[in-house]
């Protein structure tokens, strides 16, 4: 009985109303997957995932973290202020962070043949996730779920279709890019709607009020956006590890175990995660704590959570080589090495939006670092001793799980004091 009252109402709706389009956009992924392993080479995924790897690593800060006060800003009139800082931080990070990844590419030892292009569509990349953030949060903070799963549905479509029809026509690396970049135009309009009708209030918006938002919300750029770089370079650095270590061929193994351990963060906890932030932000005004938003988000997570790792552990490996095809069976070995500590992440991950409803972003900043210690720690020794891929990933599951565990009662601690 209480498990159906904590679920019931407008925080199940709006999961429901997110995870529906996150599912079939899901499935659109999972059926292209396999056509495109025989279009496209493990090396040439490797490359793919190294560009990813940029775009999962900035675009998570492209706004300095702004963004996410669009949601919490309780004075509707200082929204768009921020707006208008967001577009400006939008474009300056992307030119800073593509040149900066540019840098990276063209000093490696063995460059990649289109390093040039790489650049311009990673440059393409960050400046269009920026207006998608913008865009996501304003559609977040008014509850404007079926708009963003709508869009969300149609730029999986264009993406993973584009790639197909490019990869027939063996356009190798940058059939797999152009028709990322395009993905992400498709739907901004609609999802700017609502945003542009106030277009004068944020063209208006005075470099005082941009400066009295910036430091009302210091935090953000100050502690959050360091804090979910360190969480993206935690992850980020995996990929280039393995690269670095193993090559680019396993690399593509690898990214394609972390695409399929990714689906459930993308259908579960991404989605909740705004359902969950809003919901303990208007809270927390309330009251002071987010006590029942947190208990009736962990509850609804760990039901998921729980079958899912269990599923993946003992059925990833024979199952990646029915529909991937032969020699990919790899891959759903690294699924299952990875799974346990996937399913932890995807509880933590959502919660952890806790931290910045109860204003602790220089603790987030801490705890995230821990990953990245944990990252650099397990590279180290992984190098030093020489582990194969298996034990690499063996020691970054259990030092990420032991870090998501403190991370959550933590979370936990801040959901039960009131402020």
């Amino acid at each position: 009985m209480k498990i159906k009252k904590a679920l019931k109402g407008n925080f199940l709706k709006s999961i429901v109303t997110l995870t529906s389009g996150s599912i079939v956009a899901q499935l659109i992924t999972l059926l292209a997957a396999p056509i495109l392993t025989r279009f496209y080479s493990p090396k040439e995924l490797g490359v793919y995932a190294l560009v990813l790897t940029a775009e999962s690593l900035f675009a998570s800060v492209i706004c300095g973290r702004y963004d996410v006060s669009i949601v919490s800003e309780a004075d509707e009139e200082k929204i768009y202020p921020i707006v208008k800082v967001c577009f400006f931080i939008t474009i300056l990070f992307s030119m800073l962070a593509s040149a900066g990844y540019g840098i990276y590419l063209f000093n490696r030892e063995n460059p990649y043949d289109d390093s040039i292009s790489i650049v311009f569509f990673i440059f393409v990349m960050l400046f269009l996730s920026g207006f998608i953030k913008i865009a996501e949060s304003y559609n977040n903070r008014y509850k404007e779920y079926k708009v963003m799963t709508s869009v969300y549905v149609l730029r999986t479509s264009i993406q993973n279709v584009g790639s197909i029809i490019l990869g027939f026509l063996k356009s190798g690396v940058l059939g797999l890019l152009m028709p990322h970049a395009l993905g992400l135009i498709f739907g901004l309009k609609r999802q700017t709607k609502t945003l542009a009708n106030n277009k004068e209030k944020i063209v208006n918006s005075s470099i005082n009020q941009m400066y009295n938002v910036i430091k009302l919300h210091y935090r953000q750029p100050l502690y959050s956006a360091p804090a979910v770089f360190a969480n993206r370079f935690s992850y980020s650095s995996i990929g280039l590890f393995v690269e670095s270590m193993y090559g680019l061929t396993v690399l593509g193994f690898y990214w394609i175990s972390y695409k399929a351990l990714g689906l459930p963060l993308t259908v579960m906890s991404n989605n909740i995660a705004k359902v969950f932030y809003q919901q303990a932000s208007r809270e927390f005004d309330s009251t002071g704590r987010f006590k029942k938003s947190f208990n009736k988000t962990s509850l609804f997570l760990l039901i998921i959570a729980i079958p899912m790792v269990l599923a993946l552990y003992f059925l990833a490996p024979p199952a990646f080589k029915i529909v991937f095809g032969d020699g990919w069976e790899q891959a759903g070995v690294y699924v299952k090495i990875l799974a346990p500590m996937f399913g932890i992440r995807l509880i933590v991950n959502t919660v952890s939006y806790g931290l910045q409803v109860a204003r602790k972003q220089s603790i987030e900043l801490v705890l995230q670092l821990l990953f990245v210690v944990a990252s650099i720690l397990c590279f180290l020794i992984a190098k030093s001793y020489g582990f194969n891929i298996e034990n690499y990933l063996k020691s970054i599951t259990i030092s990420f799980s032991i870090g998501y565990i403190i991370y959550y009662f933590y979370v936990m601690r801040c959901a039960y004091i009131k402020r």
